[in-house]
This record gives C-alpha cells, sequence and structure tokens, in this order.
C-alpha cells in the first residue's frame, strides 16, 4: 500500500484529498498545528511521518478569507513559507525521502492583463497580495535541496465543491437574486473541481514527465459576467442584481474578506496538465455545476 502525508488536511480541499486517496487505496497520513491532525509538534516526528512516504502533500497556510491587513498578509506568508521550509528540511534528513513533493501555490501569481490565457510559462509578475505571497512561497520550495524527490508546485485556481471554497457562496448569492456580474463582469475567472483537483494530483504523482509548474484550472477560463450567467441558468434563476465595484470593496470589508479576491482576474489554463494526457471529468463549468447541484 502506497503512502501519502499531506499537510493541512483539516482545510475544505485537504479533507477531500484524504477521502479521495483512501478510495483509490493509499494510506494517508495527516500532518498540522493541532493534534488532530497528526505529528507536526517536532521536526523528529515531522522526519518519521515522511520517511519512507511515496509522497507528501503540502496544502497549509493561514485562509485567504481575510481582510489584507499588515498583520493577516505577515501571517499568510509566514504560515505557508515556514511550513513549506520545515517540510524540506525534513525531507533532507529522511534515511528514505518521499518520491513526490507537491506544494500548493497560487494561480494570482501570473499578471492579470494579458492577450491570452496563462500556461506555465507566463511571467510571474502578478500585482497584487496574493501575487506576492505565492512567488514567496514557491522560493521557499524551490530552494529546499531536495535532491531525491521530485517537486511540482500546484498554482490552483478557484476550487468549487459542494462542502467549502467558493461555490456555497456563488450559490447563495444566486438564490438571493445577487448574482449578477461582480464589478465590472470583464475580469476572468480559473477554476477548478475540486474532484479534478484531487485527480490531478494523483495524475502528477504517478507522471515523472510532468513539470515542476503545474496549473490547477479546468480548460475553459471566462469572464464574471458569463460566470455567474452560466451559475444563473444551473439554478433556474432568472434575474441577478449586478453588484458594483464600491458595492465589493464595502461588502467584503464588512464580512472580513478582501476585495482583491473577488475583483481581480485571473485568466490560467492547465497546459502541463492537458500535455501530459490528464483528462477532466469536468472541462466546463455546466459540467461541474450539474455535478454540484445534483
Amino acid at each position: 500500500m502506497r503512502t501519502i502525508v499531506i499537510a493541512g488536511a483539516s482545510g475544505f480541499v485537504g479533507q477531500h484529498m484524504k477521502r479521495h486517496f483512501e478510495s483509490s487505496g493509499w494510506r494517508v497520513l495527516t500532518i498540522g498545528r493541532s493534534a488532530s491532525d497528526g505529528v507536526w509538534s517536532d521536526q523528529s516526528s515531522l522526519v518519521r511521518a515522511l520517511n519512507g512516504a511515496d509522497a507528501v502533500v503540502n496544502l497549509a497556510g493561514k485562509s485567504v478569507n481575510c481582510r489584507f491587513t499588515k498583520a493577516n498578509v505577515k501571517e499568510l506568508i509566514r504560515s505557508r513559507v515556514e511550513t513549506t521550509q520545515a517540510i524540506g528540511e525534513a525531507i533532507g534528513l529522511c534515511k528514505i525521502p518521499p518520491l513526490v513533493w507537491i506544494n500548493a501555490s497560487g494561480a494570482s501569481i501570473y499578471r492579470e492583463e494579458v492577450t491570452s490565457p496563462n500556461t506555465e510559462d507566463s511571467p510571474t509578475d502578478g500585482a497584487g497580495t496574493m501575487a506576492e505571497v505565492a512567488r514567496l512561497w514557491e522560493r521557499a520550495f524551490f530552494e529546499s535541496p531536495t535532491p531525491d524527490t521530485r517537486k511540482a508546485a500546484l498554482r490552483i485556481t478557484l476550487v468549487l465543491g459542494r462542502n467549502g471554497g467558493v461555490f456555497p457562496i456563488f450559490k447563495t448569492l444566486v438564490k438571493l437574486g445577487q448574482g449578477g456580474r461582480q464589478g465590472s463582469g470583464e475580469q476572468m475567472m480559473s477554476w477548478i473541481h475540486v474532484d479534478d483537483l484531487c485527480s490531478a494530483m494523483l495524475w502528477i504523482i504517478n507522471q515523472n514527465s510532468i513539470g515542476a509548474i503545474v496549473n490547477a484550472a479546468a480548460p475553459s477560463p471566462m469572464s464574471n459576467a458569463d460566470f455567474m450567467s452560466d451559475f444563473r441558468k444551473a439554478t433556474h434563476v432568472k434575474v441577478g442584481l449586478p453588484a458594483p465595484e464600491l458595492l465589493i470593496r464595502i461588502g467584503t470589508g464588512i464580512i472580513g474578506a478582501d476585495s482583491e479576491l473577488v475583483l481581480r482576474g485571473m485568466d490560467v489554463v492547465p497546459h502541463a496538465l492537458a500535455k501530459s494526457g490528464f483528462t477532466f471529468q469536468f472541462p466546463s463549468l455546466q459540467s461541474a455545476l450539474a455535478d454540484l447541484l445534483n
């Protein structure tokens, strides 16, 4: 039985991933800051968990659902960078290091204004808080010396799933008649069904040919206006009031989030996955919504 270690398994994606790998016949070990997440309290415990494992996936980090104050941004960075460095150091101490290390990153690392969708080869000088967080996260990942462990940074877009992420929020907005375009509606949105995200992780582990950077995005980015339109059609809601930029800035401030998460565009395609032969179960938003709303 193959073994995978998941850091940050208590979150929405981590919980889904744990079930996905267990159903695929894997032994899953989880590590985190709390006792319920398994070993993480000291380096020796981390080394024991990683030694001999087939793969490790790091999803750990403070939730981005917060205001981007100085203190929160510092914690967004610290929680990602320090966890990544700790895993790298522990791998270096393993007698039998993991074969593969997948580290989460963010697709916000790319430029927002582009003439064609961002691939893994696109510039990574995107603007905004989350772009800088992603750059520092990846720097810590690739600077960790783990010569016997294959690495892949997974640049994740919006994750759609029934029980977490952005899907329940969009669903609620649409049902309340607030599912119109957000801001200008022209900003691009890239997304991935959580089942495809988990399948992509398993695929990367099994495919030695996949490069060090992998975009986790469905192959069909779309404008915010079209995204919300498809959402309304899928839920049989005819009316969706638009949300002007000022209203979004006020609303996100009230709920303790940052408007960047809504207004900043993300135009990303999964070139590396497609080139390697990966097949999406939910390649279009229509197919993803048909599953999630079923």
